[in-house]
């Protein structure tokens, strides 16, 4: 895996109830910014670059990171059109190797490990690969109404993803105990930007997210989803932050990067 995209653009306005004066990817968790997990999910990974998107009003994000001993490399999108729209910025960077994207408010513990993870079996199975992880009645509230998928199970923690649920207002209610949700941690290859190519015509109005993008990939080439051993928190909604903080605290997870 040659890059990790991190799109951390958005305006994140469900966060400011947390706190109105940093954005959500800073937003602590332990001694570190969350965004910063994130970035070390790709060192972990050994990728060779780290592609952050930001927005000119973000620029405090490529401060906060500057001490940090990573091949870091930013991109702006000037205007707030969907994540689609900003990993899209970074397709002259990545060229034809494969590419790792994470959304920061898809937060792994223990940290790291799940890009490593997915391209493990990216490589085994030369198919795109995406995290699942689980959702229950003790959680749910804490994760958003999105990310719902049809599964048919392969092997041991490998599904083929079958069907794409429309996201929805609320919390996620799970249909059954621990179903299993998509994550924004993913490993595809260079074909991702050949398909947002593709279906950017589509979107005429409003934001343009993943979800048309991983539609196409999934009904040209198929998509496997990958149950990751850990679980990865939702920590774009309040619910989900504290959660986090709060398992954080508990199991008081190692520092693994100062």
């Amino acid at each position: 895996m040659h890059s990790l995209i991190i799109p951390a653009a958005g305006l994140g306005t469900r966060m400011k109830s947390v706190n109105s004066r940093l954005p959500k990817e800073l937003l602590p968790l332990g001694e570190k910014p969350a965004i910063q997990y994130a970035v070390e999910e790709g060192i972990d990974a050994g990728v060779e670059q780290i592609i952050i998107i930001i927005s000119p009003q973000k620029e405090i994000i490529r401060r906060r990171l500057a001490r940090l001993r990573a091949p870091i490399h930013y991109l702006y999108q000037q205007q707030p059109r969907g994540e689609a729209d900003a990993i899209a910025l970074a397709a002259g960077l990545v060229g034809q190797h494969s590419v790792g994207i994470i959304y920061p408010d898809n937060l792994y513990l223990p940290a790291p490990g799940a890009l490593k993870h997915l391209q493990d079996v990216y490589d085994q199975q030369d198919a795109d690969v995406v995290a699942l992880t689980p959702v229950t009645q003790d959680n749910a509230r804490a994760v958003g109404h999105s990310g719902r998928v049809d599964l048919v199970h392969r092997t041991a923690d490998t599904y083929q993803i079958a069907h794409f649920h429309s996201k929805d207002p609320g919390h996620f209610v799970p249909r059954f105990a621990e179903e299993l949700r998509i994550c924004g941690i993913m490993v595809t290859g260079p074909h991702f930007f050949e398909a947002i190519r593709r279906t950017r015509k589509a979107v005429q109005r409003g934001e343009f997210t993943d979800e048309p993008v991983r539609r196409l990939l999934l009904k040209e080439r198929g998509l496997l989803g990958v149950r990751l051993p850990g679980m990865v928190h939702d920590i774009g909604r309040p619910e989900g932050y504290y959660r986090c903080v709060n398992e954080w605290s508990k199991n008081n997870f190692s520092l693994l990067y100062p």
